[in-house]
């Protein structure tokens, strides 16, 4: 798969003006346009595409965000690999890390970075989904009540009449409960 990065904003918090216009011009050969803050960013900047940030001189509430939030993939520079360091990088949840004098091999921990950062938010969209359904189990065991009363047959069947009419909604079995017990014409169609 070829990665492309062209046309994307990234956000390099780091503070010397020598590291960040060095970076700068390597995601330049990218195509993606940069630039350089220290030592916090500025109101707006959650919607950039990427953030490169200096792990040796990171602080607890450098972020607008929480530790593993971050809106977009994070790129760590390591100069100094001290246990204390990397923890807190570990604890940002940092997507990908980069020697700081490697940046030549900055192509490949942006894809790293972006790859993981797109794993994370599948896992949170999934995690927040069944969440979600959870609280749509009442009805689920309401649903099924309510066509075994309707139709007059079993729990097992009931709940097989449930499940083909959440097929043909096309929507989860808790969401298709749901639409059962709050539209008396779909009644008779599960």
């Amino acid at each position: 798969m070829t990665y492309s990065f062209a046309g994307m904003k990234a956000l390099v918090l780091h503070p010397s003006a020598e590291v960040r216009d060095g970076l700068e011009q390597r995601l330049a050969t990218f195509g993606v346009r940069a630039e350089g803050r220290w030592p916090e960013l500025v109101p707006g900047d959650e919607s950039a595409d990427l953030l490169v940030v200096d792990i040796d001189r990171g602080e607890n509430g450098q972020f607008p965000w929480g530790g593993g939030a971050a809106p977009m993939p994070v790129v760590g520079l390591i100069g100094s690999e001290t246990p204390g360091r990397l923890q807190w990088a570990i604890d940002q949840g940092l997507d990908a890390f980069l020697p700081q004098g490697a940046t030549a091999k900055l192509y490949s921990a942006l894809v790293l970075g972006f790859a993981r950062h797109a794993e994370r938010a599948e896992i949170r969209r999934r995690e927040a989904e069944a969440g979600r359904r959870a609280t749509l189990r009442l009805e689920l065991v309401q649903a099924v009540i309510a066509v075994m009363r309707d139709e007059g047959i079993g729990e097992a069947q009931a709940l097989k009449q449930l499940r083909a009419f959440a097929m043909v909604e096309r929507v989860a079995l808790e969401d298709a409960a749901r639409l059962y017990l709050s539209d008396v014409t779909k009644r008779g169609q599960a």
